[in-house]
């Protein structure tokens, strides 16, 4: 994977060359005839919209805001007694917009424009259809976040003119996802064009192809699930069409990017320059107390379950601050809902009240915080466990069991942790004692609590799939002034700007789908 970091390299200079993209609106392309493969080389935006759909928009305000400070917290991996407004539901409508400003400004622009570059045109036939998957990508999780938002027309301000598009309904833009990926895939051509290095993904390997038709499939398996509660017989229906198309088998198969940390905030990795590197919330690698921020502890809720599982992860995962200890035995997790303000909700009235934050178990930052890191966008451990639900739904995806797609996932999970560092490999024999001890028991809630786990550090799927299944039960809290009469938030608000500067289609949408509230669920959410 080391060529993927070299590329970035080149991202720097890429940043001034495009630095105008969401700027200068009325200049770039003024004349889109001349956009050719002669002038624009449109492979560029394809790294480009990989690049910032792992954060890399400058100081990554949508990373912070809404991946930690809100569905970090709220899933109960993350806790903080600080300002982190997700870990007590708390109202930040500047933290709770960030995803929608910066994708709409970064990502969704960049991969239209990569659709619009090579439509049509013989000589980028894949990277065409590559576009198309990516597109999906991204606005699959914008909608997640928010339910209703501009899909159709959205990216067209340059092309098309659309200054002001329209909010698609989210069954919509769901429907229509399942449709390009299917499209997508069966058009990607094995002997065909190749995007080479600039792809951030799967770059040169002599496979690319294939893989990005297991990962447009893999996809796929992914947003039929998402429709399990709304649209079961959809759900069956693309479920079934991804497995038979091919999905993820192996770890080697993971969409993901490798960062580097020489192009500073636009080439690093972003969760990790949070919470370990620049801002450093974790405190990671800060020896002197006094130099201590506090801000960002792993939740009791999720420490307790792998210690009280005897999950060989936790080891890899948390840390105690204070003595630099990762033995599972010394692991406390910090409750959520508390603070340092010598009320009711202090956190000296913890049980487990270590004597001091610094007491509480922290990241472990040299397995998941390094620059250089990994971001993962999909795993073949997360196709598994929803391939172990959809078996167990009685969908038709293949001759092995329920059990077997679990154990899959899981395993591979496990293994998944050697991605981030070698140190964090896992033994064979040590994932299988852990299978042993915890067989498959056939629920809904075994396989998505596992899904929780696996997604570490992937807090919107994390939230996602959990407003999805309902699972891991998680115990809400109920702090004080709280947004949500302490229930967890279904959902992140619209930017306040979209009232004034796209009024009647914002509009619309509130009407449609509901007030721009916290606790307004998504469609598939229902």
């Amino acid at each position: 994977m080391k060529f993927k970091n070299i590329y970035i390299l080149i991202i720097s200079f890429m940043l001034l060359v495009f630095s105008g993209c969401t700027d200068g609106f009325e200049d770039l392309n003024t004349d889109k005839n001349n956009a050719s493969e002669d002038a624009t080389n449109p492979v560029y935006q394809l790294t480009r919209a990989q690049l910032e759909y792992s954060g890399n928009s400058d100081f990554s305000f949508e990373v912070w805001r809404v991946n930690i400070i809100y569905a970090g917290m709220m899933m109960q991996h993350l806790a903080s007694t600080s300002w982190y407004s997700g870990d007590k539901y708390q109202q930040n409508n500047a933290f709770s917009s960030a995803y929608f400003d910066v994708a709409y400004n970064d990502q969704v622009k960049y991969v239209v424009d990569l659709i619009e570059l090579t439509k049509d045109k013989p000589q980028y036939a894949n990277l065409y259809q590559i576009g198309r998957i990516m597109r999906v990508m991204i606005f699959h999780r914008i909608t997640d976040i928010y339910g209703d938002v501009p899909y159709s027309e959205a990216g067209l301000g340059y092309i098309g003119r659309k200054f002001t598009p329209s909010y698609d309904t989210q069954e919509f833009i769901y429907l229509n996802m399942l449709e390009e990926l299917e499209q997508a895939a069966a058009a990607l051509d094995l002997n065909g064009d190749r995007p080479g290095l600039n792809d951030l993904i799967y770059g040169a390997k002599p496979d690319v192809i294939s893989k990005w038709k297991k990962l447009a499939y893999s996809l796929m398996l992914r947003l039929s699930m998402r429709l399990t509660k709304v649209k079961e017989d959809i759900a069956k229906q693309y479920a079934e069409k991804a497995f038979a198309g091919g999905v993820f088998t192996s770890n080697e198969d993971n969409a993901y990017i490798v960062h580097d940390a020489t192009g500073g905030r636009n080439t690093v990795n972003r969760n990790s320059n949070i919470l370990g590197g620049e801002w450093n919330a974790t405190d990671f690698g800060v020896t002197d107390p006094t130099k201590y921020k506090n801000e960002v502890f792993l939740s009791k809720t999720f420490i307790d379950y792998l210690k009280n599982n005897n999950d060989p992860r936790l080891q890899y995962t948390a840390v105690i601050k204070k003595t630099g200890s990762s033995n599972p035995a010394d692991q406390v997790g910090l409750p959520n809902g508390l603070d340092t303000n010598k009320g009711d909700t202090d956190v000296t009235s913890d049980p487990n009240y270590p004597g001091d934050l610094a007491g509480y178990s922290t990241i472990r930052g040299d397995v998941f915080l390094s620059l250089t890191g990994p971001t993962f966008f999909i795993t073949y451990a997360q196709t598994e466990l929803l391939l172990a639900e959809a078996k167990q739904r009685g969908f038709a995806v293949g001759a092995e069991s329920a059990e077997q797609h679990y154990n899959n996932g899981v395993r591979a999970a496990m293994e998944q942790y050697a991605q981030y560092n070698s140190v964090a490999t896992i033994p064979a024999l040590t994932i299988q004692n852990y299978l042993t001890a915890h067989p498959y028991n056939g629920s809904y809630e075994q396989i998505n609590t596992q899904y929780w786990v696996a997604s570490f550090m992937d807090w919107y799927e994390t939230w996602a799939n959990w407003r999805r299944s309902g699972f891991p039960a998680l115990v809400p809290v109920n702090y004080t002034g709280n947004a949500t009469n302490g229930q967890i938030p279904r959902r992140m608000l619209y930017p306040a700007t979209e009232a004034s500067v796209n009024a009647e289609n914002y509009s619309r949408a509130l009407d449609r789908q509901g007030a721009n509230n916290f606790m307004t669920r998504v469609w598939w959410d229902q």
